[in-house]
């Protein structure tokens, strides 16, 4: 079985498991995309999706300095590419949720500081199972994420979701229902449409105004941090 944290803190994919925007992964044998890319910055921390055991840490001629993490008991293994460092050892057990490395843009096909993560099936000895299907082995991780990077449980059919669509990774804390109904009438007018969940969240939850909900140029704070947090000098994606 393959349950699966997101490996990051802050939620936003830049493209998913299968896509070919122009005929790139084509002239490298595959049908597409073989991972899925999330928004991170330059130190962005990168966790451990699973337990298991360090199987490589090192560099990759096209994906740059990269982990694999292995999990010999269930026989997957998963991959984290571009990345500028890492802090485990080969042969090192880790834990869903351990800090293992930190995002950057290293390796060959990559044109901005992102993270690419992998999943592939693993033999007894944790070499890639079968690399057949048209994606060097891998395969879609997306119906495995079940967990925020710290182990707060999501919806499945959500994962790709941001922080805010999940109440901030937070809940519903008592009495977060009421002020949401009365908050919608205020925001549909405001909007001239009904509001997403996100973006009640934002307002209920997260302390934002609706000024900043409806600037465009506002999305990625509101969406990730509640205001205090970002108040407080923390920025998201790093």
């Amino acid at each position: 079985m393959i349950n699966l944290r997101l490996p990051v803190k802050d939620v936003s994919i830049n493209q998913y498991f299968g896509q070919n925007f122009v005929d790139f992964y084509q002239k490298l044998g595959m049908k597409g995309h073989n991972g899925v890319d999330f928004a991170a910055k330059h130190g962005c921390p990168i966790y451990a999706s699973h337990d298991g055991v360090i199987y490589y840490c090192g560099t990759d001629n096209q994906g740059g300095i990269e982990v694999d993490i292995w999990d010999s008991k269930n026989l997957f293994k998963t991959i984290y590419y571009h990345l500028d460092s890492f802090s485990v050892i080969q042969g090192q057990e880790v834990k869903a949720g351990d800090l293992i490395a930190y995002a950057d843009n290293t390796g060959l096909y990559t044109t901005g500081d992102h993270l690419h993560f992998g999943l592939k099936d693993t033999k007894e000895d944790g070499s890639t199972l079968d690399f057949s299907g048209g994606y060097n082995g891998a395969k879609n991780p997306a119906p495995y994420f079940t967990q925020t990077y710290n182990g707060i449980v999501i919806s499945n059919k959500d994962w790709d979701k941001s922080r805010a669509y999940h109440r901030y990774y937070r809940g519903r804390p008592k009495g977060g229902y009421v002020n949401e109904l009365k908050v919608i009438p205020y925001m549909t007018r405001r909007l001239s449409r009904l509001p997403k969940p996100e973006e009640i969240n934002a307002c209920v939850y997260g302390g934002w105004d609706i000024e900043a909900v409806l600037n465009p140029a506002m999305y990625n704070l509101w969406n990730q941090l509640k205001k205090d947090e970002y108040l407080s000098g923390q920025k998201p994606f790093n």
